[in-house]
């Protein structure tokens, strides 16, 4: 199987908003368009990020929610990958940084997100059929495997890399190294415990 672009994973539409935006006016958008993350723009160009776990902290620090602005809360830009990129690209991103979205970028500015759980089926493969000892062993394990509908790891992951031995939680969409299913669902260790 050739790896995926990531033009054809990513998605085309995405909140954003500007650094002087109130930030409930954000939230209240995200929340509207079900969405974990805002890409701030200034003019066409990305600046920064806002997040739920980004508001959540603001919560937990008990800021004042409604003097707050974007540009209080925002992270840095996250990693930017050209649509032409492929989903390899975006896993070893985000294993390297530790952030689950890589916005996919031209010349004329965003032209989508892509979060871990986009790539989840194309990086992680069948793991669903994997028992959950197998799952938190590590991807490297089953590098040149079989699967059942006759491709090889190698095929999802191109070459084995650093993301290879992580996972994707199934709840937050983030990376992570161990990985227990619960319910049916692969989860990190903060979301099975919720």
């Amino acid at each position: 199987m050739p790896q995926l672009p990531l033009r054809d994973v990513m998605s085309h539409e995405f909140v954003g908003v500007s650094e002087s935006d109130p930030l409930l006016d954000a939230v209240e958008l995200m929340r509207a368009e079900n969405t974990t993350s805002a890409v701030v723009l200034r003019g066409n160009q990305p600046v920064g990020l806002v997040t739920t776990e980004g508001v959540l902290d603001l919560l937990l620090d008990d800021a004042r929610f409604a003097d707050t602005t974007v540009s209080d809360v925002m992270r840095e830009t996250p990693e930017m990958l050209p649509p032409d990129a492929v989903v390899s690209d975006a896993a070893n991103a985000m294993g390297r940084t530790g952030d689950p979205r890589v916005l996919v970028t031209d010349g004329n500015g965003v032209r989508g997100i892509v979060e871990a759980r986009d790539i989840a089926p194309t990086v992680t493969g069948p793991a669903r059929e994997q028992s959950p000892e197998a799952v938190s062993a590590g991807a490297s394990q089953h590098s040149g495997s079989e699967f059942g509908d006759g491709s090889s790891r190698d095929d999802f992951t191109g070459t084995q890399t650093d993301y290879a031995e992580q996972g994707v939680c199934e709840s937050c969409g983030g990376l992570t190294g161990e990985l227990v299913s619960v319910n049916g669902q692969l989860l990190c260790i903060e979301c099975r415990s919720v």
